[in-house]
């Protein structure tokens, strides 16, 4: 008796790789209808995000340009200044050119981020431009 349980044993264990053998990659049937159409709403939603995006970026760069704008006639009135006002004047200059640095590289980074993640850049861009519009207030 115990002789014919070591034969089964070695019987299945011998067969147990056949069983085990590499399925097939290719698909045999075609996606399921609900399966395209959470695919056509992931592909809208993205696109509608970074449509999103596209239209901030195109505002922030008109911001940002207005603000250079304001950074150029700053950088002008120093010029002129005098004494203690010209000092003033070229501190708050230098502060803006870092904010302006700054904001320039979120704006980078907005543009590069994709659609599931420029929401959380945009906070960083909102900060970098409301520090930079600070200094001309």
């Amino acid at each position: 008796m115990l002789h014919a349980r070591f034969a089964s044993l070695a019987l299945a264990a011998s067969l147990l790789p056949l069983g085990c053998g590499p399925t097939s990659s290719t698909p045999t049937s075609k996606p399921s209808p609900a399966d395209e159409k959470v695919r056509d709403a992931e592909k809208a939603t993205a696109e509608a995000a970074k449509a999103k995006r596209d239209e901030y970026v195109a505002t922030m760069n008109k911001r940002l340009d207005e603000l250079n704008v304001k950074y150029d006639e700053l950088k002008v009135r120093a010029g002129k200044a005098e004494g203690e006002a010209k000092k003033d004047l070229e501190k708050k200059l230098e502060s803006a050119k870092v904010k302006r640095d700054v904001a320039a590289k979120k704006l980078d980074e907005l543009k590069a981020a994709n659609h599931d993640r420029w929401e959380k850049v945009k906070d960083s861009m909102e900060n970098a431009y409301d520090d930079l519009k600070g200094i001309f207030e």
